[in-house]
């Protein structure tokens, strides 16, 4: 490539957007699965083991029914522009965000056990 030059744009191929909706919806639901999972293990947390949410922005929440109302749209919304938005980039995204959700729930479920042993 010569100085200078822009590097070409990498296109999805025709046959590979369905299978890329397809994944990305798979995530999201598996997202999804996951945020509700969390809300209950951390409402179990804190109100059978005396625990508290370390995260100031979820703490006030956490105990309301709006928490799950806010948990649940605005996993919604990232569903929904993860499936509009479909590209490699944005299934990437939401692998990264269901392997945290699943980091942060296998913590929370040890926490549980430890505190119920």
């Amino acid at each position: 490539m010569v100085h200078g030059q822009r590097t070409p744009v990498m296109r999805v191929i025709d046959w590979e957007l369905p299978v890329m909706r397809r994944t990305a919806v798979a995530l999201g639901v598996a997202l999804l699965a996951l945020n509700v999972l969390d809300i209950l293990v951390t409402n179990l947390i804190i109100g059978g083991f005396g625990g508290f949410e370390a995260n100031p922005l979820v703490a006030p929440l956490i105990g309301t029914p709006s928490a799950m109302l806010v948990k649940v749209g605005i996993c919604v919304a990232v569903i929904a522009l993860g499936t509009r938005i479909t590209s490699s980039r944005m299934v990437t995204y939401l692998r990264l965000a269901v392997m945290v959700y699943l980091i942060v729930n296998v913590v929370n479920v040890g926490q549980v056990a430890y505190a119920a042993f």
